[in-house]
């Protein structure tokens, strides 16, 4: 696969249409599926950058070492920031950018309780019999006062206003703003992505814990209440 990948197909740039910026745990891989029914599976690629130059880029979760994309792809679909990402592909500053957003606070929480899900079952405490877990595992404010897990969202739209995009969905209306993304893109998209993603189970908290991890995520409450009254307004709907 990243033989493939890093074959000198053509300079990107020219053929790519679209890129669509994963925030972790914003309704990812759900809407990745869709744009691969929408351009086709091979239209669409999974990239992924650092956010802050450290780690490695990948595609489709392989080393990415070149410059360079196989001319099929259309659409770049991930977790990467708009000035990673520009800085190691030619891309035209007025391509067409999508989104997702969600309410702060409750990203971060899911956020924690996937990575713990995650950890515990790399770790599989009981069936090897260790007391690996408790020693490694940190509580949800623990997780939420750590730097790199504060307004992350924020991070990942680095360098671009909300207005650069050509829409932006708001998970807790996800039904509704997909119809409405469709729509905007001239997209017809299947009745299979038409879920109530707010009907997911909520993971309960506090008040306190509540007003902790706003406090951490200050810049994020104020982009998703910025998302929220442009799409009031019908910004994204034209």
């Amino acid at each position: 696969m990243s033989d493939q990948i890093n074959r000198p197909d053509s300079r990107i740039g020219n053929q790519l249409e679209l890129l669509s910026f994963h925030i972790p745990k914003s309704a990812g891989t759900s809407f990745r599926n869709m744009l691969r029914d929408v351009y086709g599976a091979e239209a669409v690629l999974r990239f992924d950058t650092p956010l802050r130059g450290r780690g490695k880029f990948r595609v489709e979760q392989q080393p990415f070492t070149g410059r360079t994309l196989p001319n099929r792809v259309r659409v770049l679909h991930g977790h990467f920031s708009w000035p990673m990402v520009s800085n190691i592909l030619e891309l035209s500053p007025d391509i067409l950018k999508i989104t997702w957003l969600r309410d702060p606070v409750d990203r971060v929480v899911s956020n924690y309780f996937y990575l713990s899900e995650r950890l515990r079952d790399i770790i599989d405490e009981e069936g090897r019999g260790v007391d690996i877990l408790a020693k490694m595992e940190r509580s949800l404010i623990e997780y939420a006062q750590t730097e790199i897990n504060q307004n992350r969202m924020s991070k990942f739209l680095e360098g671009l206003h909300l207005r650069d995009f050509r829409f932006v969905g708001i998970l807790e209306h996800m039904d509704e703003d997909l119809q409405h993304m469709a729509d905007a893109m001239g997209w017809t998209i299947q009745e299979a992505y038409q879920h109530n993603a707010t009907g997911k189970r909520k993971r309960e908290i506090t008040p306190e814990e509540r007003a902790i991890i706003e406090a951490c995520n200050a810049k994020d409450l104020e982009l998703y209440r910025e998302a929220l009254e442009l799409r009031k307004q019908g910004y994204w709907k034209s």
